[in-house]
């Protein structure tokens, strides 16, 4: 990403964050006390199958990152990366799923919508206030059943 300017909001994540070994952990050490209980032995085998994909993740270390300066938008992870000027885009879009995670959608200014990756998507009041403060318009949609 090219010098653009005074940095409102830098938000990295790593696959190794305490939280995320500890799930795994806790998978793991599950899975050992079921095998231990006499569980038919594909319970435990499922369980530590869970963890697979995470724990690649884990030992390869796979980080993400945004970054939202004054006049550009960065973003960068293991698949994907990007970056959009903030005078190409009209607003941004948050959508709660119904596990809870926000998704965000750039809107375009040409009426192109670009997904961000779910995975550099920082915390949605942390990332409000940068869009505020960038005068960049966002809005906010929860899931519905109906």
């Amino acid at each position: 990403m090219a010098d653009s300017g005074e940095v409102l909001l830098g938000h990295r994540i790593s696959a190794r964050r305490p939280r995320a070994l500890a799930a795994i952990a806790a998978f793991w050490m599950c899975a050992v006390g079921l095998w231990f209980a006499g569980v038919i032995w594909w319970v435990p085998t499922f369980l530590c199958c869970v963890t697979v994909p995470a724990l690649v993740e884990a030992l390869r270390n796979d980080t993400a990152r945004l970054v939202l300066s004054r006049d550009r938008l960065f973003w960068d992870n293991k698949r994907h990366s990007g970056e959009i000027p903030l005078t190409e885009i009209a607003y941004v879009r948050f959508d709660t799923r119904m596990d809870f995670a926000v998704t965000a959608r750039l809107h375009l200014a040409s009426g192109a919508v670009q997904r961000l990756p779910i995975d550099v998507v920082p915390p949605y009041t942390q990332f409000c206030g940068a869009l505020d403060a960038a005068g960049v318009r966002h809005e906010r949609h929860h899931f519905r059943l109906f």
